[in-house]
């Protein structure tokens, strides 16, 4: 019976015209979304190629001089964007896409595209993840907001009824028909993105591996908008009591839930200003982490740990330049005082972004939008991952300098000057984006909100037995 209310769902959608203006409508708006956000990504990611190697050339091509002044000189580490951020451009365009790495201090991330936009970029952009998450939502609701209640109207459900089969039936039959209709008018839009990605290289296997997910994630959010508009209109007496009610869950999903969370975050969790972090990372430097070891005892310290290594009572008898190794010492030291600050801010950061993470279990819409962002390689978890990238290449940058200073050089020696084959010493920054094995267990949670989607559908099904249709 299921089978035969589902063939017959299918036949009655693909007679009607509204079927074939949604898909008309959603096959342009794909395309659009994919042509633009396809030259785009092309184009950012030739930018950012080329600035990463000018930035290369700048730093072998520089004067002679110190090697930690050289090391001043600094690099920049340019974030280039995944295959996928084509699909869904995440958080990419409220992040920084480029850092300067120097020594001493860890560097903000600068020239996040927002920065440049109006205040339209709130609404968000024209991305097929976009389209996908926010209108699709709402196409679906005009092919199936009468599915139901529209069989009450005519009172034909009495006739469906009354062949032996139950309401759940009836409704499952429903949603079955609409979902397979809108998937085959999904999947093959979906796979279009295929055409304007770029060649994924190395990472073949791994990006193949994600847009299978990709598009297995909005394949099940559809079936939950389905189940949802199908069930609305089952207890809806009128299909214009039903159109009402699904669009108002709509706007309610999409716009302001997502705002609402966005809005409480920020609220509940305050970040300190940027001169308050920098007064704490001050105090950090020059007192210690524990606020009872300054500088100038650290680096007595170290001066006597290193006189009695090369047995020795003067700096000046040091077969080494104890400045650079004051220097190498300096930077670790700091870097401990970052990981802390940065630590505390990310920690922030993350209760903002728990508001909306947890906002999945009662929200398909905030749960496909944080699965597919993680999937793309565009979420928090993969901004934070090429932030750690960034920071250990320059840890290494910069040591490599002081090091290298501190083995050719004497104390006080700051006039000797090194050239080309001394900054060749350094390897390109060069960037690995993490496994999808890796992004799957970052958002472990919000996959798991999709489960509990589906369970949710299947107890919605089933409470539909209890309808009364006198």
């Amino acid at each position: 019976m299921i089978t035969t209310i589902a063939k017959r769902e299918i036949k009655n959608l693909f007679r009607e015209k509204t079927f074939w203006i949604v898909s008309a409508v959603l096959l342009l708006l794909l395309i659009i979304a994919l042509f633009t956000s396809s030259v785009n990504v092309s184009q950012i990611n030739n930018e950012r190629t080329e600035a990463q190697r000018l930035s290369r050339e700048s730093w072998l091509t520089q004067t002679p001089k110190n090697p930690h002044s050289a090391a001043h000189f600094g690099n920049f580490a340019f974030r280039i964007k995944t295959q996928l951020s084509l699909f869904d451009n995440g958080l990419d365009t409220y992040t920084g896409s480029q850092v300067f790495l120097e020594p001493h201090k860890q560097d903000d991330f600068k020239f996040s595209p927002a920065e440049d936009a109006d205040s339209l970029i709130r609404f968000g952009e024209l991305t097929p993840a976009f389209i996908l998450q926010t209108i699709l939502p709402l196409l679906i609701i005009f092919l199936c907001f009468a599915s139901v209640s529209r069989e009450k109207e005519n009172e034909t459900i009495k006739l469906l009824l009354s062949n032996d089969a139950t309401m759940q039936q009836v409704v499952t039959g429903k949603i079955l028909g609409d979902w397979l209709a809108v998937i085959l008018l999904v999947v093959p839009l979906c796979l279009l993105s295929v055409l304007f990605m770029p060649h994924a290289g190395i990472n073949e296997s791994d990006i193949v591996t994600r847009f299978t997910l990709l598009l297995l994630s909005y394949i099940i959010y559809a079936g939950i908008i389905t189940t949802i508009c199908v069930i609305v209109s089952a207890y809806s007496k009128t299909s214009k009591a039903s159109l009402m009610k699904l669009l108002s869950l709509w706007m309610l999903a999409c716009i302001i839930v997502p705002k609402v969370c966005s809005n409480a975050g920020s609220t509940l969790y305050a970040t300190p200003s940027q001169f308050e972090y920098a007064n704490l990372v001050k105090h950090d430097e020059e007192d210690g982490l524990d606020g009872h070891d300054p500088l100038d005892k650290r680096r007595e310290v170290l001066l006597q740990a290193t006189l009695k290594k090369y047995k020795v009572d003067t700096i000046t008898k040091l077969p080494v330049n104890f400045d650079a190794i004051a220097m190498v010492e300096s930077e670790k030291y700091t870097t401990d005082v970052y990981r802390k600050r940065i630590g505390e801010m990310r920690h922030i950061f993350q209760k903002q972004n728990s508001i909306s993470l947890y906002s999945s279990f009662i929200n398909p819409f905030q749960a496909i939008q944080n699965t597919s962002m993680a999937l793309c390689g565009t979420d928090y978890a993969h901004y934070i991952h090429f932030q750690d990238a960034a920071e250990t290449y320059r840890l290494y940058f910069v040591n490599t300098m002081n090091e290298f200073m501190a083995t050719h050089t004497k104390s006080g020696d700051w006039k000797t000057k090194f050239g080309q084959d001394t900054y060749k010493n350094v390897t390109p920054f060069i960037y690995t984006p993490p496994s999808v094995g890796w992004s799957i267990q970052q958002a472990a949670k919000v996959l798991f909100s999709m489960l509990c989607w589906i369970v949710i559908c299947f107890f919605l099904i089933k409470s539909t037995n209890k309808i009364n249709i006198a």
